[in-house]
Order: C-alpha cells, then sequence, then structure tokens
C-alpha cells in the first residue's frame, strides 16, 4: 500500500518591486508590481499616462507602455516600448469638414531599432483620395529621413516635444493646408 503523505505545502512569499523608469525620463519611481521572483517580472509591460512620468499636465493624453528588461535588487528597470494617444484626444481632433488621413511606417533609426509610427493628419477642409495618397506620401517620407538620422532615445525625447510633429507639418503643408499632425502611436519592434 502507498504510504500517506503528511503536512502541508508551503508556499513562497511574493515580494514587492519597485518600477523604475528610464534614463531618459529620470529614473523614477512610477509604479510596484508583485512577483514570486524576479526572473517572472522581466518581459512584463507597463502602462500609464505620460504625465505621471514627466509630472507636466500636458501629456495626461499619452499613454506610455515601458517594458521591464532587467531587475536589480528589489527594483525593476524598464524601457520605452511605446505610446499611443488617447480615443477621446483623436475624437476632438475629428470635426465635420475635415479630412483625417492616417500614414503607418515602419522605420529602422540610426543605433538599428525598428519603430512603428502611425501619423495622423488633419486638414483644414475635406480632400479628395489623390491629394489624401499625396500627403501620406510626403509624411511617410519625412518620417523615414527624420528618423534615419537620429537615434532613438532622441526621437523619443522628440515625439514628446512636438519636434517630429512639426517636421512632418512643414513636410507635408505645402500639398495642402493642414490644421494639425499628430503622432497617434509608436510601437518598438526590434
Amino acid at each position: 500500500m502507498a504510504r500517506r503523505t503528511t503536512g502541508v505545502k508551503k508556499k513562497k512569499q511574493k515580494t514587492w518591486y519597485s518600477i523604475v523608469s528610464p534614463k531618459q525620463f529620470g529614473e523614477k519611481e512610477i509604479a510596484k508590481t508583485l512577483a514570486l521572483d524576479s526572473k517572472n517580472i522581466i518581459g512584463r509591460k507597463v502602462s500609464l499616462p505620460l504625465s505621471d512620468i514627466t509630472g507636466d499636465f500636458k501629456h495626461f493624453h499619452t499613454m506610455i507602455t515601458l517594458k521591464i528588461n532587467e531587475v536589480k535588487d528589489l527594483k525593476a528597470y524598464t524601457e520605452y516600448n511605446g505610446q499611443n494617444l488617447i480615443s477621446d484626444k483623436i475624437a476632438r481632433m475629428v470635426n465635420r469638414w475635415k479630412s483625417r488621413i492616417d500614414a503607418v511606417s515602419d522605420i529602422s533609426t540610426k543605433d538599428d531599432h525598428k519603430l512603428r509610427i502611425k501619423v495622423i493628419v488633419i486638414t483644414r477642409r475635406r480632400v479628395n483620395t489623390t491629394i489624401k495618397s499625396e500627403i501620406r506620401k510626403a509624411v511617410f517620407a519625412e518620417t523615414e529621413k527624420y528618423c534615419k538620422g537620429h537615434d532613438m532615445e532622441t526621437i523619443v525625447s522628440d515625439i514628446f516635444s512636438n519636434k517630429l510633429q512639426k517636421a512632418l507639418f512643414h513636410g507635408a503643408k505645402n500639398i495642402y493646408p493642414l490644421q494639425s499632425v499628430e503622432i497617434r502611436k509608436t510601437e518598438v519592434l526590434k
């Protein structure tokens, strides 16, 4: 006959890890997470408003995604993984009698990172499809030209300071008068 086992299984104690923002955002503690082991945390993604990191309320409509890539002691260090605008911001931008143009481009940066940048362009008046496609081509060409000359950290800081949006605006405004150009979403593809 089989012998009966006695006793209770011991549960491991979970520990709290502090999530730290990347160097370009000042390495601040932004959140905490619970895990059994530090190996379980690596690869987790944290999404939060950019205004929580920068302290600037102007950035509340931008959600930033950070990916945990390293754990030391009880601190989990992150890297930039992408950002997107909240849908309320996009809905406020698009009005009646205006055209919305979406442009998606996969870009390689100077330091060999692959990014997917999704741009939204709003024109002052409604336009036909040929003008839309010309604006889309101009935005794609300007995005590629801008990103090939910069590393990923510079591109990310330029997105949040609206330098990239201004460059795209000036690159496409000759085709048709534009109201605004926004980076709707960025993703790190690697």
